[in-house]
């Protein structure tokens, strides 16, 4: 009889700890999403490890930064099939491309969509706020948006994590642009949307120069083919441009593609060679990769806005970053490029999980303040 009466005892303890622990979980991470707590959970084991380990050859990285490259190495991508059908592959490529599991939308961010339309184009967009009680627009700065994904996916669902914590850092609404992917649209679909988006806020909401446009890889990208064809057409740039690990050169014609293949643990050359070849069309065969029209970098500078870029130095397309940056500098354009050193692309966005990615966030916070106060000392 004691010994059940034992047994007993120690079964209510161990569902009094599995019972805090399912609590306290969730309550620590902000979030009842299963996969991201698991994520999480493994992500804070592997972090107390690497605490006691050092990394020799790059011991400038932080424990947390190390997990999570290491979480990354355990969950690669899945193979594509080279025979599948381009439609089949760009449907599994989507269905992957899951940044909510791991960057969750806050409870308390607002997200509200709203279409826009300038001259007969219409684009979806949604406002993200995350720094008041009631939705409302803050129209006094506005962070334009645009999503990585090598133009062939990403959406709100995966980005509004990201940007609600955006939204709260800057304090700045901001406005996530749902432009046209590949290859059901290509490009420039993508640039007309943008640019549609920009007129529309102009015509609408406010002045360039409480714009802001900010953007990640192939959105990086974007981002400066957006202002290129702005300074084309003749209209206002806007206050400044933000670009994480931008996709500047869809030829990969950079040194680093080589360089940084084993280090890259978001990206592989021939996976980027792969969606590069379908960003025309049926119309590819016509075309260049090396064309200003889809590679920014070969694209002209002159009469930019100032320019942050962020890249980290393990990434296939730090040279993409590095060759803008000089481009612009020659080009006498007020530019900034802050490296990552041994940091992976777009490292920045997972905030959560490392202090390399909250430093420079906070970098860009400061950058985007002196440009503002620089506005109204003018």
């Amino acid at each position: 009889m004691s010994f059940l009466n034992g047994l007993f005892g120690l079964f209510k303890k161990l569902t009094l700890f599995i019972l805090i622990f399912a609590i306290a979980i969730p309550l620590r991470y902000g979030s009842t999403n299963l996969k991201y707590l698991q994520f999480r959970v493994l992500h804070s084991m592997l972090s107390l490890k690497y605490s006691f380990v050092p990394d020799q050859v790059r011991p400038t990285l932080s424990a947390e930064y190390r997990a999570f490259e290491t979480l990354l190495r355990m969950n690669p991508p899945s193979k594509r099939d080279p025979f599948a059908d381009l439609l089949t592959s760009v449907k599994e490529f989507r269905a992957s491309f899951r940044f909510d599991t791991i960057l969750p939308k806050p409870s308390q961010c607002q997200v509200n969509k709203e279409i826009f339309e300038y001259n007969g184009h219409t684009i979806d967009a949604y406002w993200i706020n995350n720094h008041q009680k009631n939705f409302t627009r803050n129209l006094d700065n506005v962070l334009v948006y645009l999503h990585g994904g090598g133009y062939m996916f990403g959406d709100i669902q995966g980005y509004s994590g990201y940007e609600c914590h955006l939204s709260q850092l800057f304090n700045i609404s901001v406005l996530h642009v749902e432009y046209r992917l590949i290859p059901e649209h290509p490009l420039p679909s993508a640039v007309e949307d943008t640019v549609a988006i920009y007129r529309a806020l102009l015509h609408n909401y406010t002045s360039s120069s409480q714009i802001i446009i900010m953007g990640d890889s192939a959105g990086g990208g974007l981002s400066l083919l957006t202002i290129q064809a702005l300074i084309a057409q003749q209209l206002p740039v806007p206050r400044g441009i933000i670009v994480l690990s931008p996709w500047t050169d869809l030829s990969a014609s950079g040194e680093s593609y080589t360089r940084n293949h084993l280090t890259d643990v978001m990206i592989s050359a021939a996976d980027s060679k792969w969606i590069a070849s379908h960003v025309f069309g049926p119309n590819h065969s016509r075309l260049s990769l090396d064309s200003s029209i889809v590679s920014p970098l070969f694209g002209s500078f002159k009469g930019f806005p100032p320019i942050y870029i962020n890249v980290g130095t393990a990434e296939i397309l730090e040279d993409d970053s590095k060759r803008v940056f000089k481009k612009a500098q020659e080009a006498g354009v007020d530019v900034t490029l802050e490296e990552g050193l041994h940091l992976m692309h777009v490292y920045p966005a997972f905030f959560p999980y490392y202090p390399e990615a909250r430093n420079t966030l906070d970098n860009i916070n400061k950058w985007i303040q002196t440009l503002f106060d620089r506005k109204h000392n003018e």
